[in-house]
């Protein structure tokens, strides 16, 4: 059974703790979602807009206690919890101000009618299933969308994260979006198929472990659920060649350790062509130890705590195995003696790419680091991997870098940068990293009946 309790990841103390939803329940949600949902449909979107606008106000608003909330449920430090935060607020204010440019009419030629149209409908109840590494964020890349859209949704937050949930449906009401429409479930993840086979249900959308998503997506193949999979990445980041690799290292380091680590799209694999490698190295060394660690709210924090105690345990033993297996430990690595759930920040090398951390999504502040011996090697480690989520290349020359960046196999890659999301663009891998896209057109078009209308004299 899922136990729903915000357990303070900066002192290791449970704070609040949630019943989840009886089995028996469970139908009562699905009801009011699909009688809200049955008026919600023909509201007129530009009402529906204005709600969005009003949350991202609220939202606003509300920044310093909603990230106090996430600092203490999942660690994450002031400054990247206002990060999120605030794209929250413009992911509901690009939502409101956009959508129309994708749900009206679709118009075809005629090809013998007098007009052929594909109108762009709501489905109806949706089932989110989210995880705690970016608690509004994550759920902000479904729902606000699906909202716009007309769909009502079901919310499955990560068990960790009971209080930012709620706190998000409470801003969606007060806002002005009608009871029923978006409803928090502190849903045992067991019972998801309880929610599924519900013909009212129309799909779902996951964001976390592969695991997870395979587990629900089978249940939604059961029942023909429509379903879009965000899971893991093992997301390759290539330095090809830099005129300043202290500032370069320092740069990508940050990237990695942001969240902990704790990052889908974060760059777990640093690849770095030999004549740059062994400078890079010693400046990523730095750079790792120099990352203060400390509770969210310290304005001084690089790192704040993992998410929980046993992720962070499962880190640690982890490295430690690479190491037995041949991997070079630079530094860190190693749980801290203090209140939390807290560890040093590690540097890794001599990774064999086919062993575990090679394979595998290491969810966690460890710098990988992996020589290439030019640039044609570079990709082939780049691409040696089941993934394929983000990626990035670094140099100086933007062309070699963009025709370098077309040949990774990911879903997203960018040239001088990682880690980019926003609602412009879309979001979404392959392979194990699953299917489908958030953000954009995209998120606009995946729950949607593309309904052809011909009308003919």
């Amino acid at each position: 059974m899922s136990k729903f309790a915000l357990t303070n990841a900066n002192t290791g103390e449970v704070e609040e703790e949630f019943p989840s939803v009886p089995v028996e329940e469970i139908p009562g949600y699905i009801d009011r979602g699909h009688t809200a949902f049955e008026s919600w449909k023909d509201t007129p979107l530009i009402e529906r807009s204005a709600i969005l606008r009003r949350f991202a106000d609220l939202v606003d608003e509300n920044a310093d206690e909603m990230t106090d909330i996430i600092g203490r449920e999942m660690g994450k430090p002031k400054q990247q919890g206002l990060a999120e935060v605030d794209k929250v607020a413009r992911t509901a204010r690009w939502f409101a101000d956009h959508a129309h440019k994708y749900l009206n009419p679709t118009e075809l030629p005629s090809a013998g009618a007098a007009r052929s149209y594909v109108r762009h409908d709501p489905l109806g109840v949706l089932l989110g299933i989210m995880p705690w590494n970016f608690p509004y964020n994550q759920i902000a890349r479904f729902v606000i969308p699906n909202l716009v859209v007309g769909n009502a949704i079901i919310m499955k937050q990560a068990s960790i994260c009971p209080v930012s949930s709620q706190y998000f449906a409470d801003l969606l009401v007060e806002a002005g979006l009608p009871e029923g429409v978006y409803q928090n479930i502190y849903l045992d993840s067991s019972h998801a198929e309880e929610v599924l086979k519900d013909p009212r249900v129309k799909g779902f959308s996951l964001t976390g472990s592969e695991a997870a998503g395979a587990s629900v997506a089978g249940i939604a193949a059961k029942y023909l659920k429509r379903s879009v999979l965000e899971l893991g990445g093992n997301d390759p980041l290539v330095v090809l060649d830099s005129t300043d690799v202290p500032a370069l290292a320092k740069k990508v380091v940050g990237i990695r350790l942001t969240n902990a680590g704790q990052v889908c799209t974060s760059p777990k694999r640093f690849i770095v062509v030999d004549e740059l490698y062994d400078e890079f190295v010693a400046e990523a060394k730095k750079a790792v130890e120099a990352t203060k660690v400390s509770t969210f709210d310290d304005p001084e924090v690089g790192m704040g705590p993992l998410s929980s105690e046993s992720a962070r345990d499962e880190i640690v033993e982890r490295i430690a195995k690479a190491v037995e297996n041949g991997a070079t430990l630079h530094t860190g690595g190693q749980k801290l003696d203090r209140p939390g759930w807290f560890m040093s920040p590690a540097l890794l090398t001599d990774i064999d790419p086919d062993s575990d951390l090679g394979c595998n999504e290491l969810f966690g502040p460890a710098v990988m680091i992996y020589r290439a011996k030019d640039e044609a090697d570079a990709l082939e480690i780049a691409n040696h991997s089941e993934y394929g989520l983000m990626s990035s290349v670094w140099t100086d020359d933007l062309e070699k870098g963009e025709r370098f960046a077309a040949k990774i196999n990911a879903g997203m890659s960018f040239v001088n940068s990682h880690m980019e999301s926003g609602p412009e663009y879309p979001f979404g891998g392959i392979n194990r990293s699953g299917y489908g896209r958030e953000n954009a057109e995209w998120a606009l078009r995946a729950f949607t009946n593309e309904h052809l209308i011909r009308v003919h004299p």
